[in-house]
């Protein structure tokens, strides 16, 4: 009898590993077979995945709502948050990847916005390393996303909006390099609906930003056709109307559009075409009640091709300091 007994006392602690032990693999391997599972989410722009990334979460929410965030993170009060947010409603598809050994986050990072740069894209917020703030931040509180936790000087974000067949897309990118040295890439998307077609790239509120953080942006819904001198250019009116409303309700503002031309032709032609985008948008400026006396032109033509992308031509919208 006393044999007995303690053989059930020593084979009971193996039952309840078991059981613990089961439950344990069930809660670990959850995300994994919901990452790899047989329904996979829309690939949205077609974009590709990092060559030899392993995909360590994939999620799908379809007519969801998402926030965008347009600057960094910061602790007021002692609530952290996004000086600046945008909520935008669409199909939102996100995926968390780590990279293979020996690459590095700005390589994830870059090999992402490549990709997405091949469309029509505006860049609404971007910022690298430690001007990011903290990593943590990031992680917990934008994209609860614990693996993105990491090292500060080694972070990079950016938030774009895309144009594709009149739809419009926003991305979410953020790459990151722990302590151990692994690299995590976070891609998130969101697909706003087809009836959708006001975009954060033509607010007022992001010119606002823009001109107030970077002092400068592209401006959007500039479109060049034609060639050999024979073109047409046109703006965009919702990118006029947000520009013009932000003149209006900054008076003391003083702005510089400064167009440039990647085409064909001498430096000469390229600088009296690049001229001329610059006057259309002053011309529909003016339409629009803005005094000429606000706002300068200048052609530049190829000499500024840093920030060219995919463009032939585009027209930078300029904050002039004071006087200027």
């Amino acid at each position: 009898m006393k044999t007995r007994m303690i053989r059930v006392h020593r084979t009971l602690p193996r039952f309840l590993f078991a059981a613990v032990f089961k439950a344990f693999m069930l809660l670990w391997f959850v995300p994994l077979s919901w990452a790899q599972g047989p329904v996979q989410p829309p690939s949205f722009l077609g974009l590709k995945d990092f060559p030899q990334a392993r995909v360590v979460f994939r999620e799908y929410h379809p007519d969801s709502t998402y926030v965008l965030a347009l600057s960094t993170y910061k602790k007021v009060g002692g609530i952290t948050s996004a000086d600046r947010e945008q909520r935008v409603a669409g199909d939102v598809s996100r995926r968390t990847l780590e990279l293979a050994e020996n690459y590095s986050a700005l390589e994830g990072f870059e090999f992402y916005r490549k990709q997405l740069s091949e469309f029509a894209l505006r860049e609404l917020f971007a910022c690298r390393e430690r001007e990011c703030g903290g990593s943590i931040n990031w992680a917990n509180n934008h994209f609860n996303v614990i693996q993105l936790y990491g090292l500060d000087q080694h972070q990079y974000y950016g938030v774009y909006e895309v144009v594709e067949d009149g739809r419009v897309y926003y991305a979410s990118l953020y790459a990151v390099r722990r302590g151990n040295r692994r690299v995590y890439v976070q891609l998130d998307l969101v697909r706003t609906p087809e009836d959708s077609h006001e975009t954060l790239a033509m607010n007022p509120a992001t010119f606002h930003h823009n001109l107030q953080e970077s002092h400068f942006f592209v401006m959007p819904g500039l479109d060049v056709t034609g060639s050999d001198g024979n073109w047409e250019v046109t703006v965009s009116g919702g990118a006029i109307e947000a520009l013009a409303a932000l003149l209006r309700q900054e008076p003391q503002w003083h702005i510089a559009l400064v167009g440039h031309d990647y085409g064909v032709g001498t430096l000469a032609e390229q600088k009296a075409h690049s001229l001329k985008y610059a006057g259309k948008v002053l011309d529909a400026l003016k339409d629009k009640g803005i005094s000429e006396e606000r706002v300068s032109i200048y052609g530049l033509g190829s000499l500024a091709p840093a920030g060219r992308g995919e463009r032939s031509a585009r027209v930078e919208v300029v904050r002039l300091p004071r006087g200027g």
